[in-house]
């Protein structure tokens, strides 16, 4: 299990989000069937994933990213 520091307070308390074996099993069961369809992800689409599912950006920003990718292939 992965373990992420969210934000420190104040007072000096972390938060903490998992990566857990649930999430990485998700990501992985997604990539699967998307190659059964033939579509594999490049290394940018994979990080940009990995970054939401860890909770390091916002959807707005994911969304926005993920046209940015979009459009350039």
């Amino acid at each position: 299990m992965h373990i992420n520091v969210i934000s420190q307070n104040h007072k000096g308390m972390i938060r903490l989000r998992r990566f857990s074996k649930r999430k990485k099993a998700a990501l992985l069961y997604a990539r699967s069937s998307l190659a059964i369809e033939g579509i594999y992800l490049t290394v940018e689409e994979n990080q940009l994933l990995l970054e939401r599912s860890n909770g390091r950006m916002k959807n707005s920003e994911f969304l926005a990213r993920a046209l940015e990718i979009a459009k350039n292939v």
